[in-house]
């Protein structure tokens, strides 16, 4: 989220918690590409950090709503990260081997978490249009249909995908390396696809399986938006967002819309019992506005740390 630059300059741009180990190798193929896309993607990876934390915190009852989208998401994923891996690079293969790692790990969680209830209600799932709320309903379409146009494209056509983002007439003077700004690769946009599909799944479960007990998927999705919607337009007043291309304007007016569709499906269906048998640290949370505030303080925190990092320490 705060250090995609640094990443994928190997650590030329300042300090960097991982990189992909090309520091002063300015002219690698990857160096210094999809900085921004890289930072987009370590704000989806936060939701899906939200979700595990929720799992450990709240007790895995029931949670395979979380954790068979993951499981796809993140088989995807892996898949992805070694078919479109660039060998005309010298970076670092440690992602190629931590995304097989992780994945198993993941997938083993899941295994050894049936005993404890990880598949309550699994058995009883028949999927069907189940939410009243038209409203609700438009919005979790819309969460679906975007979902899978982006997701699918990203997966399947990466090379598509960058080219209308970068077409023949870019001003390449936008493509500021040193800055993270070079256009993303392959890899990179079609991890970005296999995490959307990810957030698509859960959206396709509220829909089809109806919003009783659904916070548990909708938190971790409002909270990994918020926070992009934050943080892109942070960007945009640090000078840090795409926007020559109309494709590039285009994203960046679908992330606060799909935030926006998020959270008037939530708070649309209270009613029909999203926050049904919510919990906190395992115990029966009776206030449930709770997790407005949650919304705003993190919105705040991102906000800040985003400001400090992007523009203050520029």
């Amino acid at each position: 989220m705060f250090f995609a630059t640094e990443y994928v300059t190997g650590g030329d741009a300042g300090f960097a918690l991982i990189d992909n180990g090309l520091a002063g190798m300015i002219s690698d193929p990857a160096y210094g590409d999809g900085g921004i896309e890289t930072g987009f993607n370590g704000v989806l990876f936060f939701g899906i950090f939200l979700s595990t934390m929720l799992i450990i915190l709240e007790g895995p009852k029931g949670k395979w709503t979380i954790m068979l989208p993951v499981i796809i998401g993140m088989t995807t994923m892996t898949v992805c990260i070694w078919m479109n891996w660039n060998p005309d690079s010298a970076a670092s293969d440690t992602p190629k081997y931590v995304s097989i790692l992780v994945t198993l790990i993941y997938i083993a969680a899941y295994v050894l978490l049936r005993e404890e209830g990880i598949n309550d209600g699994l058995s009883d799932f028949k999927p069907g249009l189940k939410v009243n709320d038209k409203v609700a309903m438009v919005a979790l379409i819309l969460l679906v249909l975007s979902g899978l146009y982006y997701s699918l494209r990203m997966i399947f056509t990466p090379d598509a995908v960058i080219a209308e983002g970068f077409p023949s007439g870019y001003d390449a003077s936008k493509l500021l390396e040193s800055k993270g700004m070079g256009a993303p690769l392959p890899t990179t946009v079609s991890v970005t696809g296999s995490l959307i599909l990810m957030y698509t799944l859960w959206s396709a479960l509220v829909l089809t399986d109806g919003a009783k007990g659904k916070w548990t998927i909708m938190h971790p999705s409002a909270m990994a938006f918020v926070a992009a919607t934050v943080t892109t337009y942070v960007g945009l007043v640090a000078g840090l967002a795409r926007t020559t291309s109309d494709t590039n304007q285009m994203d960046l007016l679908t992330i606060p819309l799909v935030m926006l569709l998020i959270l008037i499906s939530y708070f649309r269906l209270k009613e029909e019992g999203m926050e049904d048998d919510m919990t906190m640290m395992g115990e029966p949370e009776e206030d449930k506005g709770k997790f407005t505030n949650a919304l705003l303080i993190l919105a705040f925190i991102v906000g800040l740390l985003s400001a400090v990092k992007e523009i203050l320490l520029a």
